[in-house]
């Protein structure tokens, strides 16, 4: 066995395991500085859409400009498995989708005319990811666009989009970096949460380069890498970015970032990026994001230690989970247990009867049972709202990361 210290990695080597599966330096900004973060499942992680697949989540964390990245390389093969026919994000609930789509919209729109104003010529626009093809839509009709085209890899994801489409909207099946049709041809290039799913960033922005004419604007949308959360979790999610990282990918492929602002409300947690064609010097400096390491450690830490202190505290007790969403879907992957045992799911307005095998019942009909504890499987920035509405109706309820500081349930 040889043993291989470099940049905050240990690596051991037997047999066939090679050193280009690992990332030995920040690939945002090539720093060696950095730090691995504990694994949350020793065998198992969760894709954007809910599936497990039996490997273990290795992400690290670089001290100099805070980018967050898998520490052993993907293939193309391996990211084009993920993306399969059977990759299904977007069409589990088309009521909340829709919403969640006018809100991002409506964003979207608002971030343009600041930051634009007149000067915005949005006439034919692209969608690199366009996943539902809901967002497309709604953007071709409240921006005006003559032209409006989808690229999305997922053939199923994509025939629905092909489904919806409006008029004036085309969808294509395949990558951002395949895409050749229409080169130099676009006013608007859009990405929504794509950009942290690719295997090579630089690549993409340069296909969103090669897409947009002169005066052209790039718009990206991703999950604020600033913020420890969630979305340390997925496993296609292949980089972190916070915007000083983001910031030295963009300079990488002559663009230039002329805006960024964190979204607000429901969206609190992601952010948004103007970038126009452009060269922009490259800030070397160390900007020290050593606390955002060590938040994020102990975040991905406190799933770890999830499933072994579900087994004890929920032991024997009966308890239902509020929430059939993109939490749950984690706790089925990290702490399978808490799902496993629970009774049944409570959700506001059920779209579903059955969930993970278990009944799902509205909350009103959960009111009317014997009183039972509830494990809260919703995001952190909703749990306060969430506590004080059930524990108003004297509903025992705790959050599911309280159940590994175990301090929740006597």
């Amino acid at each position: 066995m040889t043993e291989l210290r470099y940049g905050g990695l240990l690596a051991s080597i037997y047999g066939e395991l090679r050193l280009k599966d690992y990332i030995f330096k920040c690939p945002a900004c090539g720093s060696v500085d950095f730090k691995d973060l504990p694994v949350p499942h020793v065998s198992r992680s969760m894709v954007s859409d809910g599936k497990v697949i039996s490997s273990p989540l290795r992400r690290g964390s670089c001290n100099n400009c805070g980018h967050g990245f898998h520490t052993r390389n993907f293939s193309e093969e391996q990211i084009k498995e993920i993306y399969s026919a059977d990759y299904s994000i977007g069409l589990r609930d088309a009521v909340a989708e829709a919403a969640r789509s006018a809100e991002y919209g409506r964003q979207i729109e608002a971030f343009l005319a600041r930051h634009l104003g007149k000067e915005g010529n949005f006439s034919k626009i692209i969608e690199f990811g366009c996943g539902s093809g809901t967002l497309l839509n709604h953007l071709t009709n409240s921006l005006g666009a003559q032209i409006a085209t989808g690229v999305e890899p997922s053939s199923r994801v994509a025939a629905y989009a092909r489904s919806i489409a409006g008029s004036r909207v085309s969808i294509h099946e395949g990558f951002a970096e395949q895409f050749e049709e229409s080169a130099h041809c676009y006013n608007l290039c859009l990405s929504v949460n794509v950009i942290e799913h690719t295997r090579n960033p630089h690549g993409f922005l340069q296909a969103c380069r090669r897409v947009i004419d002169k005066t052209g604007s790039i718009v990206v949308v991703c999950p604020d890498g600033e913020i420890a959360g969630s979305e340390l979790l997925f496993y296609d999610h292949l980089s972190n970015f916070t915007s000083a990282s983001l910031a030295k990918i963009v300079a990488g492929v002559s663009l230039r970032m002329i805006a960024s602002s964190p979204l607000t409300g429901v969206l609190q947690g992601f952010r948004i990026h103007l970038l126009r064609l452009g060269d922009a010097g490259l800030d070397n400096r160390s900007h020290g994001f050593e606390f955002l390491t060590q938040q994020r450690a102990e975040y991905v830490n406190t799933w770890s230690r999830m499933q072994d202190a579900a087994d004890r505290m929920l032991k024997g007790q009966r308890y239902g989970i509020f929430g059939t969403g993109e939490y749950s879907d984690l706790l089925h992957a990290y702490s399978p247990s808490i799902i496993e045992n629970a009774e049944f799911f409570v959700r506001d307005q059920p779209v579903e009867t059955n969930f993970y095998s278990k009944p799902v019942v509205s909350t009103g009909e959960f009111l009317s049972f014997p009183k039972m504890p509830l494990i809260a499987a919703v995001h952190e920035r909703s749990w306060p709202l969430v506590r004080d509405r059930f524990r108003s109706e004297d509903v025992r309820i705790f959050h599911s990361l309280e159940i590994a500081r175990e301090d929740a349930i006597p």
